[in-house]
């Protein structure tokens, strides 16, 4: 059979690039078609030849190119079987690279058909590990390997492994396997309910995607909406939806299509607007056609949902039913890589609508219980909030009471953040913030270059027409003039980078206010409870049972704690933002040194606390009740204090990390009356401050911290705010490795 002559050229090239650029093979495979390839495979004359083709086919599926699944359940790349048997079957008469690793994929491939998923995991480790002794581009490997995790039920093996790989990838390369590893990795922290490092995982596979994946590139879009909107944070989820759609719609993908539509139908029915929720569960019908398994049953199933929504029990339990039939036959589990699948929360909405509420119950515990076994904590503190809930319903206070209190310990245990934003996503906020400041600090010195230059002609021309006394008058006021000009440039420089500072700190605040509800309705909730034990209370008093009263008195009084515990939580939310965000007056008032100073440290502690839950220090306070009040800018000085405190738990904590045994990490504040001054002092035992660097530590924009970690901007306007808006001194006393102090000294 004869070649055609463009074919001919193609398999010329082909054989040239791996003969001259064998070491770069993947690369030029990555955009190789697959059908040419395929072509290429079939009129191969040659086993080194076919070797060579093979090798290039099965890498271009492992670098993700062109996979589609319509079964997340069923991920076994059947397209590779039949090339991994063949290329495995030439290594016997032929020399073929990296053979034992493609030999552990086949072998992974195989005990995946036979469900047993440890050993799968295994042999795609081993591949793996064998793959990475050459540096492969395997990013559809490694996205692989997480489904055996999800099957097998071993998350927290899960997070050692991609952690370490994460590690090795951004150390020695390549870039591809490293977006692979971030996605990974935030499908671990999806089980754990914590969306904030999902989200911030997800948009760094995504930031890599983008270069070189498009398809993977517009799913993490996808996905980052899909868990904004579980977060709650529906704003942006519909900013990463309408980023994901337009795409799909282009590239034509009408799976990420029919997975966003469904999702949306989901958030717009968590938001209780049904029409809106039934529109796009038709949205995605219309692609059910080309979808099968788990995709197709959460598609009906929410369809279902919005039946619910509407009081259509009817119509909605045809939908439920034939969700049941779909997903028995795809085995489908409550929470996969598909996300949730809420089948059983489905008959307990239908049940409970028609009144059916033993059953309902029935099917909520048969949920729940499923949602521990797969260790879905997202799904287990919905499902302990509904049971609290239901059971409150129907009048069982204590078993309402037993689920609240499991609902409250997992959110206690998970720190859940009260602010809606990932951040991944406010770290690069702030590196922006940091951009633009470097930018006006280009500017500003640009612009002091032409002032000086100005200066520098005009005080010529001075001195050239000295006898002139006209041109004197207009050299005069032209100083004038430049003085004004850049005294000007310096008060917009300054306006300008507290603008770009505080843009953050207003999102911040706007969600600390949107957070605000989370503890009111703790306290709403534990006060329903509240009346039906007191309610529960009366009934036994009557029938004289006074042990139980007294139970039920002693739970009332437990609620009780939790209300004003929740309540102080809200209050000391809203007073600590409003007062760190409240604006400059200029304008000095009678201020309580002693609280101003107690109050900031504890701002400071669970700020970061808020941040980093395994962060701890000893706190000291050492305040002279001799004080009393002087007059400040309460606004100014608080921000000095907050950020020598900051930088002192930072030290503190950075030590830590170096030494963690026999370390306490301990930061001070104290203050003292001295002969027409005040002191206060903050105090740490961290690294100290070397030396070589002290005299710069006053400097803008100088700082020590890593990059994106500060602006080196804080103690450049803490010592301007105290010597030059107080007429005070900043000083500094520091040991390398022992600790560092300042000492604010204002005049009484």
């Amino acid at each position: 059979m004869k070649i055609p002559f463009k074919l001919s050229i193609i398999v010329f090239c082909l054989i040239g690039v791996f003969f001259t650029q064998n070491a770069h093979a993947q690369d030029n495979c990555y955009k190789c078609s697959m059908d040419s390839l395929t072509q290429l495979m079939e009129n191969a004359k040659t086993d080194p030849e076919r070797v060579r083709l093979l090798t290039m086919l099965i890498d271009l599926r492992l670098l993700g190119s062109n996979i589609q699944h319509n079964n997340h359940v069923e991920m076994i790349d059947y397209f590779s079987l039949p090339y991994l048997t063949r290329l495995i079957g030439l290594s016997k008469s032929e020399k073929v690279k990296n053979i034992e690793a493609y030999k552990s994929l086949l072998e992974a491939y195989g005990f995946f058909e036979k469900k047993d998923y440890l050993k799968a995991q295994n042999s795609m480790k081993k591949s793996i590990e064998l793959f990475d002794q050459v540096h492969k581009k395997i990013p559809y490997l490694i996205l692989f390997t997480r489904i055996s995790y999800n099957l097998a039920g071993n998350q927290e093996d899960r997070l050692k492994f991609y952690t370490e790989k994460l590690n090795y990838y951004a150390k020695y390369g390549p870039i591809e396997n490293v977006a692979a590893c971030y996605h990974s990795l935030g499908g671990y922290y999806v089980y754990k309910a914590d969306f904030n490092l999902a989200i911030s995982n997800y948009l760094k596979a995504a930031a890599i995607f983008k270069n070189f994946d498009p398809k993977s590139y517009r799913n993490d879009l996808y996905v980052v909406g899909s868990h904004y909107a579980i977060w709650g944070n529906y704003q942006k989820a519909m900013e990463y939806f309408n980023l994901a759609i337009p795409l799909d719609i282009a590239s034509k993908d009408t799976a990420n299509l029919t997975n966003i539509f469904i999702d949306l139908s989901e958030m717009y029915r968590r938001q209780k607007k049904f029409e809106a929720a039934m529109l796009y569960a038709d949205s995605a019908m219309v692609y059910l056609k080309k979808r099968d398994g788990i995709i197709r049953s959460k598609t009906i199933l929410e369809k279902a949902f919005s039946y619910f929504g509407l009081n259509h029990f009817k119509e909605g339990l045809i939908y439920l039913d034939m969700a049941k039939n779909n997903s028995d036959s795809a085995l489908a589990k409550v929470y996969s890589a598909a996300g949730a699948y809420e089948l059983d929360y489905g008959y307990f909405l239908y049940y409970r609508g028609i009144q059916n509420y033993s059953q309902a119950c029935k099917y909520l515990l048969t949920a729940y219980g499923k949602s521990v076994e797969v260790k879905s904590n997202e799904l287990q503190l919905k499902y302990l909030r509904e049971l609290s809930l239901f059971y409150g319903q129907q009048g069982n206070a204590n078993k309402a009471y037993n689920y609240n209190r499991k609902f409250f310990d997992l959110t206690d245990e998970l720190g859940k953040s009260a602010i809606k934003v990932s951040q991944y996503e406010n770290e690069e906020k702030e590196i922006r913030q940091n951009d633009n400041i470097n930018l006006l600090k280009q500017q500003a010195a640009i612009q002091d270059a032409t002032i000086k230059k100005s200066n520098i002609i005009l005080w010529g021309s001075l001195a050239a027409i000295i006898l002139i006394s006209i041109s004197l008058f207009f050299v005069y006021r032209q100083n004038r003039i430049n003085r004004r000009t850049l005294l000007s440039l310096r008060k917009t420089q300054r306006q300008l980078i507290m603008s770009e500072k505080m843009a953050s700190l207003g999102e911040l605040t706007a969600g600390i206010a949107h957070e605000i509800q989370n503890p009111l309705n703790f306290v709403n909730n534990f006060s329903e409870i509240n009346s039906e034990l007191i309610a529960e209370m009366k009934q036994e008093i009557e029938l004289g049972n006074f042990n139980d009263v007294k139970a039920i008195a002693d739970a009332i009084a437990g609620n009780e704690t939790k209300i004003t515990q929740h309540g102080k939580r809200a209050d000391s939310i809203v007073k600590g933002m409003l007062l760190h965000s409240r604006s400059s007056s200029g304008v000095k008032e009678l201020t309580d040194i002693n609280a101003l100073a107690d109050e900031y440290l504890r701002l400071a502690y669970h700020g970061l606390r808020a941040k980093d839950k395994s962060f701890n220090a000893i706190m000291k306070t050492e305040l002279d009740p001799n004080i009393g009040k002087i007059t400040v800018i309460p606004q100014d000085l608080g921000r000095v204090i907050l950020n020598l405190i900051t930088n002192a738990f930072y030290a503190v904590t950075e030590k830590k990390q170096e030494q963690a045994l026999g370390y306490e990490p301990t930061v001070s504040v104290s203050t003292q009356k001295l002969a027409g001054k005040v002191e206060i002092k903050v105090s740490d035992n961290g690294n100290g401050i070397p030396h070589k660097v002290l005299d710069k530590i006053y400097q803008p924009f100088f700082t020590t911290k890593p990059s994106g970690q500060g602006t080196g901007l804080g103690l450049s306007m803490s010592y301007e705010i105290v010597t030059k808006g107080h007429d005070g001194e900043l000083k500094v006393d520091t040991k390398e490795g022992k600790g560092t102090s300042f000492t604010i000294v204002l005049p009484v």
